[in-house]
């Protein structure tokens, strides 16, 4: 960073060291993060990424008034102090300085957009917080945003019970609690229209802090705590089969999602599969979702030969975020990959953007050539599924189609969708 910057950024500097000695205290507070890093990552190089986050930074930074400090808290991670505003006034900076973050940057000799999310933290009690209380409480909403909300500017009250200490159970401790919940989100045929199968998406519905999305809990879980939620996520998985297939609707498969710490467990595909039998499940129902960077190289004994006892069993795997890691190809030709999931960083603008277009464009190139099917997840907008099925995307999930969604809503989004495909106009042939 510059040092013209760095001057930019010391003023909160000054103000959180004073914060911590209760001398500064404040009423608004915006917090911006992008996020569209790794795919702008694709498109550029080292030293173009680092001159987008310095312009970045100064235009944010020279967009505000002197006493209202901004910070880097962390690369593409924006903190401003609003001070003296009213909640009206906080609002509309805050929907100046979002627009202008993400205004297009000329990089490289190219066009790119950064994607921004903001979280406008406002007090209202008449006793004023402090500058860290308000990074804190801007933080904690900021890993609460749902992935509908990515890119965009949400208000929101201080909240003291923010600022406390954060999780005070465990994932292992809340399936016990009946806490956890599994979600559904459908994967649509981009050629039929039809549901493909729906992803099994973890929630836990925590008693004080509401719907937590997995974003929330996930880096603080133990490998116990991720087996004990596979197995769970796993049964949910099941029984979900099991209601659909009782209410009459065609659900071919059900994903989760499985990490690198359980696949290394000695013993773990033996397990799941002894629980699918137990079932009654065909394993050709269950789509395993592993993580990019599982490759022969990097990944032990025990993963490879788990991966080899479901893949031969007639468990479904996808690579999961397909882009952002690495040894995929390894994977994919030695673990019987049968779907990548071309990652929401690639998706995000997909129909507009230049150089989204090329990076989708190349993965399903790559795909058609390994004879391997793609989907892409994190589609947000009818543009976006529009464009990935000119192209010749085979799958798509996300919020264009429908928001994950509890088991009792699923059933309600399958009834309605068998009506609209009922409803659609046929092609008569003539005698």
């Amino acid at each position: 960073m510059s040092k013209n910057a760095n001057r930019l950024f010391s003023p909160l500097r000054r103000l959180l060291g004073g914060a911590k000695r209760g001398q500064d205290l404040s009423r608004s507070l915006l917090l911006m993060r992008l996020e569209n890093t790794e795919a702008l990552g694709n498109i550029l190089d080292k030293a173009a990424m680092g001159h987008l986050m310095v312009q970045l930074s100064m235009t944010l930074g020279g967009a505000v008034r002197p006493y209202d400090p901004v910070q880097v808290l962390a690369p593409g991670l924006f903190a401003f102090v609003l001070r003296d505003r009213t909640d009206r006034d906080a609002l509309q900076v805050a929907r100046r300085l979002h627009q202008q973050g993400q205004t297009p940057v000329a990089l490289s000799g190219q066009q790119v957009t950064p994607v921004m999310t903001g979280v406008l933290i406002h007090a209202t009690t008449p006793d004023l917080p402090s500058i860290t209380a308000l990074v804190d409480n801007a933080r904690q909403r900021m890993n609460l945003v749902e992935d509908c909300a990515l890119g965009q500017l949400r208000l929101y009250p201080y909240d003291p019970a923010l600022s406390g200490p954060g999780l005070i159970a465990t994932v292992s401790d809340a399936v016990v609690a009946a806490q956890m919940e599994a979600w559904f989100q459908p994967q649509v045929c981009c050629n039929s229209g039809q549901i493909t199968g729906f992803e099994a998406l973890a929630r836990w519905n925590h008693p004080t802090r509401g719907i937590l999305a997995p974003g929330v809990f996930l880096p603080h879980m133990s490998p116990a705590d991720h087996n004990t939620l596979t197995l769970f996520m796993l049964a949910q998985s099941m029984a979900a089969l099991k209601t659909w297939d009782k209410a009459g609707f065609d659900v071919p498969t059900v994903s989760i999602n499985i990490s690198n710490c359980e696949l290394s467990d000695r013993g773990f595909a033996d397990c799941l599969l002894w629980e699918l039998d137990r079932h009654e499940i065909s394993p050709r129902r269950l789509v395993v979702e592993v993580l990019e960077s599982v490759g022969p190289v990097t990944s032990s004994g025990e993963t490879r030969e788990n991966l080899r006892k479901l893949a031969e069993a007639g468990c479904q795997i996808d690579l999961d975020d397909f882009g952002t890691g690495y040894a995929s190809l390894d994977a994919i030709r030695q673990f019987g990959i049968n779907r990548i999931k071309i990652d929401r960083s690639f998706v995000t603008a997909c129909d507009i953007d230049n150089g989204q277009q090329r990076m989708i464009l190349a993965i399903l190139a790559l795909a058609e050539r390994l004879g391997i099917a793609a989907l892409a997840e994190g589609v947000e907008t009818r543009e976006e599924y529009a464009f990935l099925a000119q192209m010749g995307c085979d799958e798509v999930q996300g919020y264009a189609i429908a928001r994950p969604m509890p088991l009792t809503k699923s059933l309600a989004f399958l009834a309605s969708h068998a009506d609209a495909a009922a409803r659609l106009p046929t092609i008569g042939l003539r005698g």
